[in-house]
C-alpha cells in the first residue's frame, strides 16, 4: 500500500543519478557523469527502464552500442586519453560504463590510501561533456 502524497523512489544508484550529472538523453537512454567516477569523464550509459541485460530487446542493445561509440569519441576529443575501458553491469539495472584512461593513471595514492585524485569534479565535467556531445 502506498501513502498519498509520498514519493517512492528505487534504491538503484543508476534510477538515481542527478540531472546536474545529466549529459544526455538519446533514444530510451540516458547518459550521465558517474557520480563515483575512476577517472575524469567517467560516463555511465543506462535505458530509462530499469531492466537487466537480458531484458534489453537486440535493437535496445544496438541503440545502447551505438551511445557508447558516441561516449567514446566524445570522450577521445575532449580530453585526448591514451585509452578507454568499457566496461557493462548486467544486473539489476543494465549500464555501460565507458572509462577515459592514461598511462600511469593508477599511482601509490590508490594503491596505499585507497583514494583517487581527481581533478574535475562529476558536475565541471557533466557540464564540459554536456556541450561536447551536442557539437
Amino acid at each position: 500500500m502506498k501513502i498519498p502524497g509520498v514519493e517512492y523512489r528505487t534504491l538503484c544508484r543508476y534510477c538515481n543519478l542527478g540531472s546536474e550529472l545529466l549529459i544526455a538523453e538519446e533514444d530510451d537512454f540516458t547518459v550521465y557523469a558517474y557520480d563515483e567516477p575512476f577517472n575524469n569523464g567517467h560516463i555511465v550509459i543506462v535505458p530509462r527502464r530499469h531492466v537487466s541485460l537480458s531484458e534489453l530487446s537486440v535493437n535496445e542493445l544496438y541503440r545502447a552500442l551505438r551511445l557508447v561509440r558516441k561516449a567514446e569519441a566524445v570522450l577521445r576529443n575532449t580530453y585526448h586519453p591514451h585509452g578507454l575501458n568499457i566496461g557493462l553491469v548486467a544486473y539489476p539495472h543494465v549500464a555501460f560504463h565507458v572509462v577515459p584512461r592514461w598511462g600511469g593513471d593508477v599511482s601509490f595514492i590508490k594503491v596505499f590510501f585507497n583514494a583517487k585524485p581527481i581533478p574535475e569534479t562529476p558536475i565541471q565535467y557533466a557540464e564540459r561533456l554536456r556541450k561536447a556531445w551536442g557539437s
